[in-house]
């Protein structure tokens, strides 16, 4: 038995003092156990709040192991910027579960050619659509966005002030205007592939919250609960893909004056059918490109619009005041339009406050370093995860006055112009910054807008604190969403 313990503590010695070995020139950062790293001291629902806490002990740049993941884990704005615009962190991570899932296709988690190709081709399309400073187009897209607000708020009225799951609302109208720019095609609320399309959207964010520790350990599989869920999951997406194909079969020749992704997407396919130069443009690739946008349009532009929903709520004064500046641009009751929004700066620094408090991800999507680099004196290995640390940077007090505060006045100047703060980063930064920013804006302001012009906001009565803190601490998945609750649309004009 003594032999045995000697053995153990020889094998725990040789380990720690090669883990000094590889360490060397590596930002500095907490220890952590074999195999499993620093994972059982991260908080399991709230991991971005832990890797905060870690940033103001080790600084604005250190390192942590997480399973089978090396990190280094980023908080200073003009370090992330810097960082995020170099080709060596070009990449997303690499991880097992995300690449049985997805099949290394799409676009969020592709890398190299395929990334590039596919980034460059929705880049091209999103000016087709009309993502531009101006333009019919433009027009266009405004209208096929305001269609879908106008039919929301007839919605909401027909509720009579009942509360009203904004999830599941937006889910609806929000979903169905991507389904219009990325389908080609709507579905009435009660139609059977949409009800599962949403139910598939629904459950995703939790499925990704159970799955999530596969992504740092992927031993875990083993386990049948995780087993279950990745089965689940892998379900889903073929299910949706036999949607869209069955989609592309009934448009095949009628996709001549269409603009939306899957019709560009088959034009280009046709167009590429005797190309000899290797490209992406399979079925395959389709189908998971239209899941990828279909997701990540959704679900970033439907939490963010809940929350301000919730910080409109919560802060009548401003609420109020929103209120009255909308009512002056306001034209006959009309939908308020982009132009009409821009003389109302409130609007967007209320928007941007709530993604600043509740950015959509708050520990940043990883990337991965595909060649050794040195950041800020410290060596990062190639294969490292890189996170941007988005939950620290937005509540830093060297950028911002009293970061816990709901205060949209931060984002204005001495003349009430919305200015730029370079710690405010909620579509990340670089080369892989997200591609649908400015559309997501756009739906943010034109629902936020009429919204609140529209409505009284406001919460059920009779929450105690300690449930409208679980409201507000959210519950974390593929996105930082609020938990569930209802708001209540009372009409005001």
């Amino acid at each position: 038995m003594l032999w045995i313990i000697i053995g153990v503590l020889m094998l725990i010695a040789i380990y720690f003092g090669y883990q000094r070995h590889l360490n060397k020139n590596l930002p500095p950062g907490p220890w952590g156990v074999p195999i499993l790293g620093y994972l059982p001291w991260l908080n399991p629902t709230q991991p971005y709040k832990t890797l905060t806490e870690l940033a103001h002990k080790y600084g604005p740049i250190y390192s942590i192991q997480m399973g089978k993941h090396f990190a280094v884990i980023m908080s200073d704005p003009s370090s992330v910027r810097m960082a995020l615009a170099r080709n060596e962190l070009a990449d997303r991570t690499n991880f097992t579960v995300i690449n049985e899932i997805m099949q290394e296709h799409g676009l969020i988690f592709t890398h190299g050619a395929l990334w590039k190709e596919q980034r460059k081709f929705v880049c091209n399309w999103l000016k087709t659509i009309g993502v531009c400073k101006f333009g019919d187009k433009k027009n266009n897209l405004q209208l096929n966005i305001m269609d879908a607000v106008s039919s929301t708020i007839s919605k909401i009225r027909h509720s009579n002030e009942f509360p009203i799951d904004t999830g599941k609302l937006f889910l609806v109208y929000i979903g169905n205007f991507i389904n219009h720019i990325v389908l080609g095609k709507t579905w009435p609320e009660d139609d059977l592939n949409w009800i599962y399309l949403r139910k598939l959207a629904e459950d995703g964010s939790k499925k990704f919250a159970v799955a999530t520790p596969l992504s740092v350990l992927p031993i875990l599989k083993v386990i049948p609960k995780y087993r279950k869920t990745i089965i689940e999951v892998i379900e889903g997406v073929k299910n949706t893909h036999f949607i869209y194909k069955t989609l592309m079969e009934k448009r095949s020749g009628k996709i001549d004056d269409c603009d939306d992704l899957m019709a560009m997407f088959m034009k280009e396919v046709t167009k590429r059918k005797n190309d000899k130069d290797p490209h992406y443009f399979t079925e395959k690739q389709c189908n998971y490109l239209l899941s990828d946008l279909f997701g990540a349009g959704v679900e970033t532009s439907v939490n963010t619009l809940r929350w301000f929903l919730l910080y409109m709520a919560l802060n009548k004064d401003i609420q109020n005041e929103l209120q009255k500046q909308l009512d002056l641009v306001s034209t006959n009751g009309a939908v308020i339009d982009l132009e009409q929004i821009e003389s109302v700066p409130l609007l967007k620094a209320c928007v941007f406050e709530t993604m600043r408090l509740r950015p959509v991800a708050p520990s940043g999507i990883p990337r991965a370093v595909n060649n050794e680099i040195w950041i800020l004196g410290f060596r990062i290995p190639k294969g490292t995860m890189v996170l941007p640390l988005q939950w620290a940077m937005h509540r830093d007090v060297k950028y911002w006055v009293n970061p816990l505060a709901f205060q949209p006045q931060r984002f204005f100047d001495e003349d009430g112009n919305i200015i730029n703060n370079k710690a405010f980063m909620p579509f990340q930064a670089g080369k892989r910054a997200c591609v649908g920013d400015t559309l997501s804006y756009w739906m943010l302001f034109l629902f936020g807008a009429n919204l609140i012009h529209n409505f009284y906001i406001s919460m059920e009565d009779n929450l105690s604190e300690k449930e409208l803190n679980t409201i507000m601490d959210g519950e974390f998945g593929i996105t930082l969403s609020p938990a569930a609750h209802n708001i209540i649309f009372k009409s005001r004009v």
